[in-house]
């Protein structure tokens, strides 16, 4: 396995985790709830 062969293994691993992170942090960003547009409570109160 030449060298050039193994960075372009290495650098598609590291985009592909740091894609899959982001993707998880978009997502966990996201509001509970509905929206807000149907009337329910959006979060939850203690």
């Amino acid at each position: 396995m030449t060298p050039d062969t193994q960075t372009a293994i290495a650098l598609s691993l590291v985009v592909l985790a740091a894609s899959f992170f982001f993707t998880r942090w978009v997502r966990g960003r996201k509001k509970p709830g509905c929206g807000g547009g149907c009337g329910c409570s959006s979060t939850k109160k203690f």
